[in-house]
């Protein structure tokens, strides 16, 4: 496996950076507007919206550098593919490592804009691969300043997202989704139905067999052969940082609940380089995907709300997601056999147990 070592400030920096950036937006809003009307005019744009079954060809943009933020997104495309069945789904992400999050999902391109001023070139070269055509219909399902003015520049018959005073100029078929679900990856599908979000939701990525077979034998090779394999992640950033003597506590509630042995595995990371407790079996990956597949193999999976729980829901595993300074009804695991938790105080491990691993040879993941 990769080993990382990084200095302790690296934390704290982005966090600042986050900061800027909100600052920035906030102060920034009436120049954007201008903007967004000086470039958002398309000749191709027409004044109704097209019947579904005129659609063929569909651009979903999300350039948002949170590699967390893809997997809210998986809900958003499933929807699109069964809403649109005979149609051409094309994906616009900003990085080439959150475009294999999609792998294997059957979309017919996954564009990587590259959209920073240290590479704009690039970027260019994806746009005018975009513009080659126009799509049908562009969907921007969370709208942000960088997919507004990427929007603008692609030619599309229908442009749609959710209307505010910034989307308005560059997306004329804007939606106001007042029945949207508060939950940020069923939002977008108000964009689909304008309704509130299906029952059945699919918020699973598409893991291939070989993917699964190795993950399970790395579990295998883990585990007691009698007990249970329950993997944790302590990494998060601001509040959302859970405490040593939290983690410590959440440990002794499982060994004193459980019936048989817990092979307990603390995932590592570039922030979190050093286990909980010295002796403590340790597993990293630098790919996202290996790792989804990983923590589904295992028997549960206990995290805060950070990109790692939100690729183990999607995954497949059964999660303990610990929502100590945002909102589960926001951010909140979708599996089934997944547990959202407002504050430690409340995990009964014994009742977690019972529920999620009495059937763990089972699973709520989809073919």
């Amino acid at each position: 496996m990769l080993q990382f070592a990084a200095p302790h400030f690296l934390p704290m920096f982005r966090n600042l950076l986050r900061r800027f950036d909100q600052f920035r937006r906030r102060y920034t809003e009436g120049v954007n507007a201008w903007l967004y009307g000086l470039i958002g005019r398309d000749k191709f744009l027409l004044h109704e919206r097209l019947d579904t079954s005129d659609i063929r060809r569909i651009l979903v943009l999300r350039n948002n550098k949170r590699i967390g933020n893809m997997y809210f997104l998986l809900p958003f495309l499933n929807a699109v593919k069964q809403t649109y069945p005979t149609a051409k789904v094309e994906l616009m992400v900003i990085a080439p490592s959150q475009a294999r999050v999609f792998d294997a999902m059957s979309l017919n391109k996954i564009w990587v804009s590259h959209f920073a001023f240290t590479s704009a070139w690039q970027f260019f070269k994806t746009l005018r691969g975009c513009r080659k055509q126009p799509y049908d219909l562009l969907l921007m399902p969370h709208p942000s300043s960088t997919d507004i003015i990427i929007g603008a520049l692609i030619h599309a018959r229908n442009k749609v997202t959710f209307a505010d005073s910034r989307t308005l100029r560059v997306y004329p078929h804007a939606v106001h989704g007042e029945n949207a679900s508060p939950h940020a990856a069923l939002t977008p599908l108000a964009l689909l139905n304008e309704s509130t979000a299906p029952v059945n939701v699919n918020h699973l990525m598409t893991l291939t067999p070989e993917e699964k077979h190795q993950a399970e034998r790395e579990v295998k090779q883990l585990r007691d052969q009698t007990g249970l394999c329950i993997a944790y992640f302590r990494g998060a950033r601001g509040k959302k940082i859970i405490a040593d003597e939290g983690w410590h506590t959440i440990r002794r509630k499982f060994d004193a609940a459980a019936n048989e042995p817990i092979t307990w595995v603390e995932i590592l990371s570039p922030d979190v380089t050093t286990p909980l407790i010295t002796g403590t079996l340790t597993w990293q990956s630098s790919n996202f995907r290996h790792l989804g597949a990983f923590l589904a193999a295992c028997d549960l999976f206990i995290c805060g709300d950070t990109g790692p729980l939100h690729l183990a829901d999607a995954a497949g595993a059964r999660c303990i997601g610990l929502f100590t300074a945002t909102s589960p009804m926001h951010y909140g695991c979708l599996g089934k056999q997944c547990v959202n938790l407002a504050n430690i105080e409340s995990l009964n491990a014994q009742e977690v147990l019972a529920s999620i691993m009495i059937n763990r040879s089972t699973s709520d993941r989809t073919p």
